[in-house]
């Protein structure tokens, strides 16, 4: 599965089997001793890329003791990072005219989304000793966060660009109001 991932972001659902096995350093027929068809593979490969192991591992390593702004940067950089993998992974098998049957998983779950919960908890733990410093506390704020980082990278990936993790986070801070206004914004 790891040497078909890149396979799969540069060529989509029209990789083939030699490819792959190429690729891994294998004979094509060891593929389909271990999955049925090209598709099993790839839903296989799918599965693997978004599970958020390595990025919850990521979150849960940043040190808690770092102050609040610092923590919130590299947190928006691995998320960033996370999204830009699988944008790339989606986009080159869209590109190849590959479908999900039915976006469900085999186990009848929810797809990628029900990834969402591992990450908002360890994101959500990391931010729990600055929670008086949020206005929303730390678990609602964890969601905005995650959705400005989401909405933020899949935007430069349909041609909008895309925001420094600083900047994200300066945003999320303080909001999109000029800091040289004075009153309310109208």
């Amino acid at each position: 599965m790891r040497a078909t991932l890149p396979l799969l972001a540069e060529h989509g659902g029209n990789v083939t089997t030699g490819q792959i096995a190429r690729a891994a350093g294998i004979a094509e027929g060891t593929v389909f001793r271990v999955f049925a068809d090209k598709k099993e593979l790839i839903g296989a490969c799918l599965e693997e890329a978004f599970r958020p192991d390595g990025l919850v591992a990521e979150l849960t390593a940043i040190p808690a003791a770092e102050g609040l702004r610092e923590i919130l940067v590299r947190a928006a950089r691995a998320i960033g990072s996370y999204v830009d993998r699988l944008g790339a992974l989606m986009q080159g098998l869209a590109a190849s005219g590959y479908r999900q049957d039915d976006g469900k998983n085999a186990d009848g779950g929810d797809g990628p989304m029900r990834h969402l919960g591992p990450i908002s908890r360890a994101l959500s733990t990391l931010l729990a000793p600055h929670d008086e410093r949020l206005r929303l506390g730390a678990e609602r704020s964890t969601g905005y966060l995650i959705g400005l980082v989401f909405v933020d990278r899949l935007a430069g990936r349909f041609g909008g660009s895309t925001a420094d993790p600083e900047e994200l986070v300066d945003l999320f801070l303080r909001g999109a109001g000029s800091s040289t206004e004075e009153g309310p914004l109208a």
